[in-house]
């Protein structure tokens, strides 16, 4: 039985760290004696968290979803994490290096949390990573994802590490069952669209997910960096959002929720850029018909830091 953990401010990392280069080294950590995963479902998330190691060596590996899809945020947090430089290039792989869960490139960014421990933050992470030839195909295999809101079957089931790699440095993780942990996490999140007035079976078959019809994303997001509350400025806030919106069957917005996902004091008007600034085309269901579905987004704000000129 997983039982619910009390987290609420553990993703709260936003200071940039900057640390010195150490000697190369690799580490492997297992469960730690104690741990068991543990589950969470409270504000509107679903979670799933695991103690490696213990002591100087431990480290709290936490899998997130704020709705269904095929891709999580992932958190690493603890000392061990300190090898690992920001901006720096880094692999990542969930399984055998041959298989679909093999190495990729990974985009993260580093911080700290209250406690000053250092944490790795993966804000989008998907199991199954295509080869070039694949991705260039179009069509790719249902192994990689389709358009339903789940993780894909067939990559859940070959997951059983978590490997990270920068330079010469390296960290695996070897957390218990990771694929059941994964499977749960993947029904906690479908479990969400029966709250949300959506329907939850005829999103397993969709074909076509909403999308985004309105005016360009990339000049919209310039909009909402415009936006960036001056209070958090101040402040050298910084924050990620995660954006939901309810689109229903003529492709027109209905609803939308902002979640912090890091605990911030900012608030942005989000939402009314894209009650404004466009329509969708709504989702498809196995026989083709419009169907009331969810369309979700990043927002990020960041500080830039910049040199000397």
């Amino acid at each position: 039985m997983l039982n619910r953990l009390p987290l609420s401010a553990i993703i709260a990392a936003s200071a940039l760290l900057t640390s010195s280069a150490a000697s190369a080294t690799e580490l492997v950590l297992a469960d730690a004696p104690s741990s068991r995963w543990v589950v969470d479902g409270s504000q509107g998330q679903c979670r799933m968290a695991r103690d490696l190691d213990e002591g100087s060596d431990g480290v709290t590996l936490l899998i997130t979803q704020w709705s269904p899809g095929s891709s999580f945020s992932m958190v690493l947090v603890g000392d061990p994490l300190k090898r690992f430089e920001d901006r720096q290039e880094m692999t990542l792989q969930f399984g055998d290096p041959a298989g679909l869960l093999g190495e990729r490139r990974a985009f993260f960014a580093k911080g700290s949390l209250a406690a000053s421990q250092d944490a790795l933050i993966f804000r989008n992470v998907s199991l199954a990573q295509p080869t070039p030839e694949d991705a260039a195909a179009g069509d790719l295999a249902p192994e990689y994802g389709t358009a339903a809101p789940i993780l894909p079957p067939a990559a859940l089931a070959q997951a059983d590490r978590i490997d990270l790699v920068q330079g010469q440095h390296s960290l695996r993780l070897r957390p218990g069952r990771l694929a059941d942990a994964l499977a749960v996490l993947d029904a906690c999140s479908m479990d969400r669209l029966n709250e949300w007035g959506l329907d939850e079976a005829a999103h397993r078959t969709l074909t076509q997910s909403p999308r985004w019809t309105g005016r360009d994303l990339a000049d919209l997001a310039r909009q909402v960096q415009r936006g960036y509350p001056r209070a958090a400025l101040r402040r050298g806030e910084q924050t990620d959002l995660h954006l939901r919106v309810l689109v229903d069957e003529a492709g027109t917005a209905t609803d939308c929720t902002i979640i912090d996902t890091t605990n911030s004091s900012i608030t942005a008007n989000v939402c009314d850029f894209f009650r404004t600034a466009g329509a969708f085309s709504p989702a498809l269901d196995a026989s083709g018909r419009p169907i009331k579905s969810f369309y979700t987004s990043w927002i990020v704000y960041r500080l830039v830091r910049r040199g000397p000129n």
